[in-house]
């Protein structure tokens, strides 16, 4: 095995047991919270009502492919905020890295937006953009980008002065002195804007869906919270819970194989 295949398998490794440990932690939380509650049967189902549900009633198979159908479009949907969240944090977080006034200018502005609460501003984003990809993307990336910009400012900005200086001391541009010490330093934290991102672009995806389209799992976790199909609608979250945890234990495998390279010999 060579050295940067080790800590990418113990990585892999972590992820797998926390992922389990977090599991079983969840379903007794879940388990204990219905018995103290006392809700109904009927609104409220245990970890075996889901089971049953996805894989042990006549229907099961049917009920997993229209969850998974569903699930598709969202994460179809997530993508986009996610991608497009993630782009516009990277450039404007690199335009307020060389151009100090402009971050001072906008940075404030921008933050205090992120404080409005985006169910009031989703219907106007869904008028301006529409109800199809565009508006879904901008909603998604409406919630995922403040986050983002601040962890990878951060990120830049968290690099070591003197390293800067030595570059331009030795005749390099800020270009260089950026190419070679910040943009390394920050990648560590651009991947754990990264990470959050996964999931705060699931909300938005979500969000879009209740509020614009009406599709994939946000729609339909609607219709059957207005239907009275509690299985369905119990299912749904659980699935959507365990997509959203493997895409984030995905994302933080690549960050440590990138780290392992990144500190291998060369």
């Amino acid at each position: 095995m060579t050295v940067l295949e080790v800590p990418i398998v113990r990585s892999a490794a972590r992820t797998l047991l926390t992922s389990g440990g977090a599991v079983l932690a969840i379903l007794a939380v879940w388990t204990v919270f219905i018995v103290l509650a006392d809700v109904s049967s009927y609104v409220a189902k245990s970890p075996v009502d889901v089971w049953n549900y996805l894989f042990s009633d006549g229907d099961a198979a049917a009920h997993r492919a229209g969850i998974a159908a569903n699930l598709a479009r969202t994460g179809v949907d997530a993508a986009y905020g996610f991608v497009l969240g993630l782009a516009l944090a990277g450039g404007v977080s690199l335009l307020f890295y060389f151009s100090r006034t402009v971050e001072n200018m906008f940075l404030p502005t921008v933050t205090a937006l992120h404080a409005i609460p985006m169910v009031t501003v989703a219907p106007i984003l869904v008028l301006i953009f529409d109800r199809g990809v565009l508006g879904t993307a901008v909603i998604g990336a409406a919630i995922v980008v403040v986050p983002a910009l601040l962890t990878m400012l951060h990120g830049i900005r968290s690099t070591p002065r003197t390293e800067i200086e030595m570059i331009v001391a030795y005749g390099g541009s800020t270009w260089s002195a950026f190419r070679k010490v910040a943009l390394p330093h920050a990648i560590p934290t651009w991947f754990a804007a990264a990470r959050v991102a996964v999931t705060t672009a699931v909300v938005g995806a979500l969000l879009a869906e209740w509020l614009a389209t009406g599709e994939g799992l946000g729609g339909q976790m609607l219709r059957d919270a207005n239907e009275f199909e509690f299985a369905r609608l119990w299912a749904s979250v659980v699935v959507l819970t365990v997509a959203c945890v493997v895409v984030y234990q995905i994302v933080s495998v690549i960050e440590a194989a990138v780290a392992a390279r990144m500190s291998a010999p060369r």
